[in-house]
């Protein structure tokens, strides 16, 4: 089993902290692959002590148990199965009972600290003798004891059957029974869980379902990949929803709030203000403006603008430029005028927006700015975008303070053109949405009928590129919708279509989830591609604690980043220790989030790597996913996809989306079941890390890492790109220090790829480099190509093989060749025993030619780099194979002696 990382690093302040950072990760190098079998069956001992120990930390702690006693629970649960840890198949009374036996296993699951004195080992072996409804019949119950060991043993069992594998409506009616025995009161359970998961937005509806059940006396149990489970004395009979959606709403508008600086936009085409920044704060908004319009004035290049005034003028004509140059409609000539352009430009897009036609948005412009009709109506030939801000910049008397006038105005209208079926505090949007997303047992409705309808019955060109077809739906540029997002309307292509860019349709709630995600995450202030996603997941079961230390943990990472941006992996380190080790970047790695609330049963981290290839990406991605997935103190369920919505997630592991045809050797099938076929992925792009920083610079090492990971289709061909790396970087390499740092990661990995096939060709180019090395058959040098020597004679021979000559005559003829050679290079010469070794070498050969490669020629030439690079790594296996035998021999001698 490979060594997994660890990602809480810091002392343990808390009972919940020590469990996850000591002894759960205990609990899985001890049971990881001890699988379990009937009504669990699917799940190993690990995972089932560890979803225990987790209920009974939240369990202990909503009953209110003494401090000093939850440590004694916690170890009970974590030993509780005594039967599974013994080899000799003793029942659990027998083994509770035995001393020696039970501080054993204490003290392997990292909990025999907490039992200290004899009492405590006595309330320990209670608990775990009267868990899942074993007898108790040792006599103790005939004797005083404390009166709350049925309290803490009826948690014990239902930790014990959290999760067991049968329907949920049975076993949360078995657990309701233990836990009215624990709270001391009656208990009910209720599930909330997600029909699909949209990122930071469903995070904050998931918040918003917590904060609203908990003013009703209801309180997190669980947490699921899907949802959360709630626990309370009296369930709700109300129609929580429309509360629901008031408090998700506000979520949403504190999140915007702070952002407006990211919704007020500079664009080529003008300054931008979305709608949800003029719902949050006008004031703030206008702020922006103002700022982005004296950075305009600083940016002011009056060749640049000059351009712009010829192009819209000479297409308004010469009349109109002679008209307007009677009523002092001058073109802009400095940066004050530039910046005052610019305002009419952003009051322009705004108004539109509002739905007013170019017409009636100038004339409310000419009132606002002190443009005079005249004026304004000579202006009218000009493009009303581009050209009118250009040549009406100086007659706009009122300046600034009445660009913002007439900004204001424009808010206030496109607020109300989105307010017609708004309520106060909440939309019916809103509501609709909580009704669809969540499942609550108060708010069953049916509407899939409906959503078929919305399909089938849309307008073609209303089709939504994100997001399901829906009634509301909005027309948004490319900045506001995923990466990659396709046009379904191209209005600028149709007879009377605006000169815009095409517009994106969308389902608003699916377009406010991507916005979130933008204004959300920190990403870098560069974007040069489009970002992977990778989406991890609560594992089933997670006490809510997990949830607290892993928002504090990503609050931590992310901090590392102090100006806000990306977080990536010191990379040297990664590849050649297999250590995480976070650092800042300006450009590429992790865009974490910036706030706590947009991480709960879910998290979506998207991750950048510049200007790499889209395999490369994924290479890279997988490898930092999967780093943090099967963290020892984590270990979260993870999918990797380009996709912002993915599906939520089931029984398997871990998914990856889009994998290249060249990386499905290395990658597998892309789904993994359980956390053992990950750590099979990881061992492998451990291995090509380690082989890509053993030969070449860190600078070189993700080019490198590619081509290792494409060579995987054909493994053999991973000793020629290994070769072909190493004389890049040094023209005569000391192959045997190289091979030393290779073998390892390099013969791990090919285990990996081909563990049931032994290959011929392998098979046969070993057992030529053993007789090369036992024989000392080369050239005159420790060169590469002294070593090779003898096998590209062979290549040589067949290469320039006649159709008149048989196979015995060619390597008759190369066998004396090469015993000549060697005679002639050789000191002392060379005899019949150095004839017989040729030989046997290029027998080897031949039966590598004749049944590999059926005596074709252009076969095994196509093969050469590579059969020679596999060569020479086989040469210098055995001659560490011959060197190490001798060195034994001559200890055993040293010995005997």
């Amino acid at each position: 089993m490979i060594k997994r990382n660890r990602l809480l690093n810091r002392p343990p302040k808390s009972l919940e902290e020590r469990y996850f950072s000591e002894i759960r990760p205990q609990l899985y190098e001890n049971h990881a692959h001890h699988h379990q079998y009937g009504v669990r069956k699917g799940t190993t001992l690990a995972e089932h002590l560890d979803s225990a120990c987790q209920f009974i930390l939240t369990v202990s702690h909503r009953a209110a148990v003494s401090e000093d006693k939850r440590p004694l629970l916690l170890a009970a649960t974590a030993v509780h199965d005594l039967n599974k840890l013994d080899t000799q198949g003793r029942n659990v009374k027998t083994l509770a009972r035995n001393q020696d036996f039970l501080r054993e296993q204490l003290e392997k699951a990292c909990v025999l600290s907490f039992v200290v004195t004899e009492d405590d080992l006595e309330l320990v072996r209670k608990l775990i003798e009267r868990h899942s409804g074993h007898n108790v019949s040792d006599g103790a119950r005939f004797l005083p004891e404390d009166p709350d060991i049925e309290r803490w043993a009826a948690m014990l069992t239902a930790a014990d059957l959290f999760d067991l594998g049968i329907p949920d409506e049975k076993r949360f009616r078995k657990l309701e029974t233990e836990l009215t025995v624990a709270f001391g009161r009656s208990c009910n359970l209720l599930r909330v869980s997600l029909s699909e998961d949209k990122g930071y937005i469903t995070a904050l509806l998931l918040g918003a379902c917590e904060e609203v059940l908990q003013k009703y006396g209801l309180h997190c149990l669980a947490i699921f990949p899907d949802g959360a489970l709630f626990e309370g004395e009296v369930l709700p009979n109300a129609d929580l929803t429309k509360e629901i959606a008031a408090v998700w709403q506000s979520k949403i508008d504190q999140v915007f709030g702070n952002n407006i600086e990211r919704l007020v936009r500079p664009t080529k085409d003008g300054i931008k203000v979305t709608q949800q920044a003029i719902q949050q704060n006008i004031d703030e908004v206008l702020v922006n403006i103002e700022a982005l319009l004296e950075k305009k004035k600083a940016s002011y290049k009056s060749d640049k603008i000059a351009k712009d005034v010829t192009k819209w003028g000479d297409a308004a004509g010469a009349d109109a430029l002679q008209k307007a140059s009677e009523l002092d409609l001058i073109p802009v000539s400095n940066a004050e005028e530039f910046a005052v352009s610019e305002g009419l430009k952003a009051v322009y897009l705004s108004y539109r927006e509002a739905g007013l036609s170019p017409k009636e948005v100038w004339d409310k412009i000419a009132h606002h700015t002190g443009i005079s009709e005249q004026q304004r109506i000579a202006i009218e030939p000009f493009n009303s975008q581009y050209g009118r801000p250009l040549f009406a910049a100086k007659a706009a008397v009122n300046g600034i303070e009445g660009i913002k006038e007439a900004l204001k105005e424009s808010f206030q209208l496109r607020k109300e053109s989105t307010q017609t079926s708004e309520e106060v505090e909440v939309s019916e949007e809103m509501v609709a949405a909580v009704n669809r997303i969540v499942n609550l047992p108060f708010t069953i409705q049916l509407n899939g009928v409906n959503d078929l309808n919305a399909y089938v019955e849309a307008n073609p060109k209303q089709r939504c590129s994100l997001g399901s077809t829906s009634t509301d739906i909005d027309e948004l540029i490319s900045d506001n919708m995923p990466p990659g997002t396709k046009v379904q309307a191209f209005s600028n292509r149709l007879p009377g279509g605006i000169s815009a860019e095409p517009k994106r349709q969308a389902d608003s709630i699916a377009a406010l989830a991507y916005q979130l995600i933008a204004v959300g995450a920190n990403f870098p202030a560069v974007k040069k591609r489009d970002p992977l996603y990778l989406h991890l997941a609560l594992p089933k079961g997670s006490a809510p604690e997990l949830l607290r230390i892993w928002r504090e943990l990503l609050r931590q990472i992310a901090a590392t980043n102090g100006d806000g941006g990306t977080v990536t992996v010191d990379e040297l380190q990664l590849y050649r220790d297999n250590k995480l080790e976070f650092k800042a970047n300006k450009v590429v790695g992790a865009a974490l989030p910036k706030r706590s609330e947009f991480v709960h049963t879910t998290v979506i981290i998207p991750l950048v790597w510049g200007d790499v290839n889209a395999s490369l990406a994924l290479l890279k991605s997988l490898r930092l996913g999967l780093e943090i997935s099967l963290s020892l103190d984590i270990g979260f369920p993870f999918t990797l996809s380009s996709n912002l919505e993915v599906e939520l997630f089931d029984d398997v592991y871990g998914r990856v989306e889009g994998i290249p045809a060249a990386l499905q050797p290395l990658f597998g099938s892309g789904q993994y079941q359980q956390s053992e076929d990950a750590e099979k992925i990881l061992e492998r792009l451990r291995c090509i890390g380690k082989l890509a920083t053993s030969v070449v610079s860190i600078q070189k090492a993700d080019d490198c890492l590619y081509d290792l990971a494409r060579a995987c289709v054909r493994p053999i061909e991973l000793y020629f790109v290994l070769l072909r790396w190493i004389l890049r970087e040094q023209d005569e390499p000391n192959l045997s220090v190289i091979w030393n740092r290779i073998c390892e990661p390099l013969n791990t990995l090919l285990e990996s790829l081909m563990p049931n096939e032994s290959s011929l060709l392998t098979k046969y180019l070993k057992e030529a480099a053993q007789i090369a090395a036992e024989g000392k058959i080369w050239g005159s040098s420790f060169k590469r190509t002294a070593q090779t020597e003898p096998f590209t004679a062979f290549i040589s021979a067949i290469r320039s093989q006649k159709s008149h000559l048989d196979l015995e005559i060619i390597f008759a003829a190369l066998i004396q060749q090469y015993h000549t050679r060697l005679d002639r290079i050789r000191e002392h010469g060379v005899g019949a025993t150095k004839l017989e070794q040729v030989k046997r070498y290029y027998d080897i050969l031949r039966k590598l030619y004749e049944e590999i490669y059926s005596a074709r020629p252009e076969k095994l030439l196509s093969d050469q780099k590579t059969l020679e690079a596999a060569y020479l790594f086989f040469l210098e296996e055995a001659r560490k194979q011959l060197k190490s035998q001798t060195e034994d021999n001559s200890t055993e001698t040293t010995t005997t002696v």
